[in-house]
C-alpha cells in the first residue's frame, strides 16, 4: 500500500463514522443579510445573505487534512436554502431527524434558531410557497394523483451545471472581480436597462468579497493551528495549507495544489449559495494537467503527492449531503449530490483526450472507495487507448458501481440537438446523473419533472381515472373496449402524453418566471463568462447557451412492455378480450392467474425481440416531438431517461399493468429492462436498448447494467467487460453503469447493515451507500436481473 493511503483510510473512517446532521445557520446568515437589505433589489440581498454568510459560517480543519473548508458548519451536513425552501423544515421540524429517507439530525438549539430567526421571515415568500401557490390546478391534479412529479424544483436549486473551472483557476476571483469592476464602471444608470446591469455587477463584487474572506478566514485558522501544533510534519503541513487558502481562489493558481483547492473553495461556495445537486468538476483531468505536468516537471510534487490531493479532494466532496424534504428524497435517496467528475475523451483537434491524469482520476475512485463524486469516463472508442478503458474496468470490478461509461459520439451530439455548434460540443461533459453540459456555457434545469409513462398506460386502460384514487386526473379517451385496432390504442396513449406534456410544460414556464424573478445566483454566475460580460445573471440567461426545461420519463420498459402486450394478447393474437384484461387489471390478476400468466410471457423489451422493440422508438421519438413543440424563456424543452429512484415511489401510484407488472410495484429503473425479464444476455438487452433516439434525449439516457462478480474474474472478465462497452458504442447506446455485487450480500446487508456500512450501490445515475437507501430502493435493486454469463 502506498505511503499516501494512511491518510486516505483514516480520512475516510472519519468520513463513514460522521453522522448527517441538519445545517441552519447558513440559513440564518442568509436571512440575517436579507432583512439588512430589506427594500432592496433582491439579488442584492441575495448577495449580501452569501457574503454573511462567507463571514460568519463556523468553519474546521480537521486532523489529516490537506484540503479544507466545508459548504455546512460541519462535515455531511445538509444546508436549508432558505430563499428556495425555507417552509420544508417548517413541516419537517420535528421529524427530519428521524424520517425514512435521508433523515438529518437536527439539535434543539438548531431548531430553536430555525424557529426564532429564520422561519417567520421566508413565510409567503420563501420560491417554494409562491410556487405552491401560484401552481396551476391541472399541474395540482397530476402531481396529487403520483402522474408527475414536479416540485423538485422548487425545493432546491438550478445544479446540474458545470462552471468554467479553467477560469476560476487561470484569473482567480479576483481576475474576475476586476471585470466586474470595469464592466460597473462603463454604466450609467441614466441609460435604459443599465440599472439592472448595475445591481447585477455590484451582487458580483459581494460575492468575490465573501468567497475571499472565507478562504482568508481558513488561512488564518491554519496558521492559528500551525503555531499550537507539536508535530512538526502536521505543522509543516498546516502552514502549507495557510499559505494555499491566502492565495487561492483569489488569485490565480500557481501550482496543481492550489489549483484543487481553488476548485474545493469554488464548489463549496456555489453550494452554499444554492443547496441542489450536481456542480460538477466536469472535465478535470483536462483543466487540471496543465498544472500537475509543470509541478512534476519542476520536480515539486511526485506522482504520488498528486495522487494524494485527488483522493483528498475526492473526500471533500463526497462530504457534502443534499437537503431535500421527505418526498423528494424518495426521488433521490442517499443524500446524493451526484457531482460528475469525468476523464477521457477527445481534445478540439478531435484528438484523444487521454493524459496521465485521467488514470489517477480513476484511480482516487479505487483509492477512497465513497459514494461521491460522480466519476465517469467520455469512452471515444476510434480514439481512446484500451488502457484506458481497461482502468475503467477494473475499477467496476472492485464493486465501486464507478466509473460510469459514456459513449463520446452519442454525447456530442446530444449538445449538437441543444444548439451547440461542432467547435464546442467536443467538449462536453456528463452532468449530475447522466445529463451533458458544456462547462462554463450552459444553462439548464434537466429534471424539473418525471413523467410517470405507466400511469400513461394505465390513464388510456382506465379512461383518465386513477386506479389508485379513483379520480379523473387526465382528459377522458373513452372506455377502452370500444378501441377497434390497436392503433385506436396507441392513439389514446398518445393522447394522453400529449396532455401529460402540456401541463408539463405550463409547471415549466411557472418555474422560470419564479425563479428569474426570486432566485438568482451571483456566485454561480461568477463562473460562466458570459454573465460577467453581459451583466445577466445565471437566472436570467446570462450564459453562453440556454436551455429549456429537462423533463424525465420514468418507466421506459413498462410502456413498452404493455403496448407490446396489448398489441399482441388483444389484437393480433387475440387471446383476451380487451374486457377481459381490464377486469383482470382492475383486480390486480386476482382470480386471473391464467391472464396473469400470458402477460409476463407477452414479447419483453431488453431480448432483442421486434415483437416487442418494433414500437421502442416510435413511441420516444413521440415523447420527444411533443416537448420540443414548446418553447420556454430560455429555449425548447428537453428530455431525458433518468429516473434517479423515482421508479419506486411513482410506481406505487400505478395499477396493475398489461406488461404483467402488480399494482403499486416499481416501475422499471432507466432504461434498461424489467428485472428478470431480460433474458437473452447482454448483448441483446443492448441491441433493444440501442432502438431508443439517445440523442434526441438531450439530458441523457441512463442504462443500468448488474453484474455476477464471477463473470470479471481474470484478464479473461475484463476483456470480456471492455467488448460489452465497445458493442455499446457500435450500437450508439449513450451510457452504462455497473452493479458488481453478489444478491446474498445486499440481502444480508439488508439485515445487518453494521456490517456493510461502506457498500456502495448504483441506484440510477448516481452511487449510493446501501444501508441509508429505504428498504422499497433496496428491494428495487435486488429484484433487477443479474447477468451471470456473457452470452445467452
Amino acid at each position: 500500500m502506498s505511503n499516501y493511503m494512511n491518510r486516505i483510510n483514516a480520512l475516510r473512517e472519519q468520513y463513514l463514522n460522521t453522522r448527517v446532521d441538519m445545517d441552519v445557520y447558513n440559513a440564518k446568515y442568509l436571512t440575517e443579510g436579507f432583512k439588512e437589505t430589506e427594500g432592496q433589489p433582491w439579488i442584492i440581498q441575495k448577495a449580501t445573505g452569501f457574503l454573511h454568510q462567507c463571514q460568519k459560517k463556523n468553519i474546521y480543519i480537521l486532523d489529516n487534512e490537506l484540503l479544507v473548508g466545508g459548504a455546512g458548519f460541519k462535515p455531511r451536513s445538509g444546508i436549508l436554502c432558505a430563499d428556495s425552501s425555507c417552509s420544508i423544515l417548517d413541516r419537517e421540524l420535528d421529524t427530519i431527524s428521524t424520517r425514512k429517507f435521508d433523515p438529518f439530525y437536527l439539535s434543539e438549539e438548531g431548531k430553536k434558531i430555525f424557529k426564532e430567526e429564520v422561519s417567520d421571515y421566508w413565510k409567503n415568500k420563501c420560491l417554494l410557497d409562491r410556487w405552491q401557490a401560484q401552481a396551476p390546478e391541472d399541474m395540482k391534479i397530476l402531481r396529487d394523483n403520483g402522474m408527475i412529479y414536479i416540485d423538485r424544483k422548487a425545493v432546491r436549486g438550478y445544479g446540474e451545471t458545470t462552471p468554467a473551472w479553467d477560469l476560476i483557476l487561470s484569473q482567480g476571483i479576483s481576475g474576475i472581480r476586476k471585470k466586474a469592476e470595469e464592466a460597473l464602471s462603463k454604466l450609467d444608470d441614466a441609460h435604459v436597462g443599465d440599472l439592472e446591469k448595475i445591481y447585477f455587477l455590484k451582487s458580483e463584487l459581494l460575492v468575490c468579497e465573501g468567497i475571499i474572506t472565507l478562504a482568508n478566514r481558513h488561512a488564518d485558522l491554519a496558521e492559528k493551528m500551525a503555531v499550537e501544533c507539536i508535530d512538526p510534519i502536521r505543522k509543516a503541513e498546516l502552514k502549507k495549507i495557510a499559505a494555499v487558502c491566502r492565495h487561492v481562489p483569489e488569485h490565480p493558481a500557481t501550482s496543481f495544489y492550489e489549483a484543487v483547492q481553488s476548485v474545493l473553495f469554488y464548489e463549496y461556495a456555489i453550494y452554499m449559495e444554492q443547496n441542489a445537486s450536481s456542480y460538477n468538476l466536469g472535465r478535470i483531468d483536462q483543466y487540471l494537467y496543465p498544472y500537475y505536468k509543470a509541478d512534476i516537471e519542476k520536480g515539486v510534487m511526485t506522482k504520488e503527492d498528486a495522487q494524494e490531493l485527488l483522493d483528498c479532494l475526492w473526500i471533500k466532496i463526497a462530504e457534502l449531503s443534499l437537503f431535500q424534504d421527505e418526498v423528494t428524497a424518495q426521488f433521490a435517496a442517499g443524500y446524493c449530490i451526484t457531482v460528475q467528475v469525468t476523464a477521457g475523451g477527445i481534445d478540439q483537434y478531435g484528438n484523444d483526450a487521454v493524459n496521465e491524469l485521467s488514470y489517477m482520476v480513476i484511480q482516487a475512485t479505487m483509492d477512497v472507495q465513497l459514494k461521491e463524486p460522480n466519476m465517469s469516463v467520455r469512452y471515444n472508442i476510434s480514439k481512446n487507448p484500451d488502457s484506458f478503458l481497461q482502468k475503467a474496468c477494473e475499477a467496476n470490478r472492485m464493486g465501486l458501481t464507478m466509473p460510469a461509461v459514456y459513449h463520446d459520439d452519442a454525447g456530442i451530439r446530444m449538445l449538437l440537438n441543444k444548439g451547440v455548434p461542432l467547435s464546442e460540443a467536443w467538449d462536453w461533459n456528463p452532468c449530475g446523473c447522466v445529463e451533458t453540459n458544456l462547462s462554463g456555457r450552459m444553462k439548464q434545469y434537466t429534471d424539473m419533472a418525471d413523467i410517470n409513462m405507466g400511469g400513461i398506460i394505465e390513464m388510456a386502460l382506465n379512461d383518465g381515472i386513477s386506479r389508485k384514487t379513483g379520480k379523473r386526473v387526465s382528459i377522458s379517451t373513452g372506455d377502452p373496449r370500444n378501441f377497434k385496432t390497436f392503433d385506436d390504442f396507441f392513439e389514446a396513449v398518445k393522447v394522453h402524453i400529449r396532455y401529460f406534456v402540456d401541463v408539463v410544460a405550463s409547471g415549466n414556464q411557472l418555474l422560470d418566471y419564479l425563479s428569474m424573478n426570486y432566485r438568482p445566483v451571483p456566485c454561480l454566475s461568477l463562473g460562466f463568462p458570459d454573465c460577467i460580460e453581459s451583466a445577466t445573471d445565471y437566472s436570467m440567461g446570462g450564459a453562453k447557451y440556454n436551455c429549456g426545461g429537462g423533463v424525465i420519463t420514468v418507466g421506459q420498459a413498462d410502456i413498452i412492455n404493455s403496448l407490446a402486450a396489448v398489441r399482441n394478447l388483444v389484437f393480433d393474437e387475440k387471446k383476451v378480450t380487451m374486457d377481459e384484461l381490464c377486469v383482470a387489471l382492475e383486480a390486480n390478476f386476482e382470480n386471473h392467474s391464467e391472464i396473469h400468466q400470458m402477460c409476463l410471457e407477452a414479447p419483453k423489451y431488453g431480448n432483442d425481440d421486434e415483437r416487442a422493440d418494433w414500437i421502442v422508438g416510435e413511441v420516444f421519438t413521440y415523447v420527444v416531438d411533443e416537448f420540443e413543440k414548446y418553447d420556454t424563456k430560455f429555449g425548447k424543452m428537453t428530455t431525458g431517461m433518468l429516473p434517479v429512484s423515482g421508479n419506486t415511489p411513482i410506481g406505487a401510484w400505478v395499477g396493475a399493468l398489461p406488461s404483467g407488472r402488480k399494482a403499486w410495484t416499481p416501475l422499471t429503473d432507466g432504461i434498461g429492462a424489467t428485472g428478470g425479464t431480460d433474458k437473452k444476455g447482454p448483448s441483446a438487452l443492448l441491441k433493444s436498448v440501442s432502438h431508443i433516439p439517445h440523442a434526441r434525449y438531450t439530458q441523457g439516457t441512463q442504462l443500468n447494467m448488474k453484474l455476477e462478480p464471477s463473470i470479471l474474474e481474470g484478464k479473461q472478465g475484463i476483456a470480456h467487460m471492455m467488448n460489452l462497452l465497445k458493442t455499446l458504442c457500435t450500437l450508439d447506446v449513450y451510457h452504462v453503469q455497473f452493479n458488481v455485487v453478489d444478491r446474498e450480500v445486499l440481502i444480508d446487508a439488508q439485515k445487518h447493515p453494521e456490517n456493510h456500512k461502506g457498500l456502495l450501490i448504483r441506484v440510477a445515475g448516481y452511487t449510493a451507500f446501501y444501508v441509508e437507501l429505504g428498504k422499497e430502493v433496496q428491494d428495487e435493486i435486488i429484484s433487477r436481473t443479474a447477468i451471470g454469463g456473457w452470452s445467452s
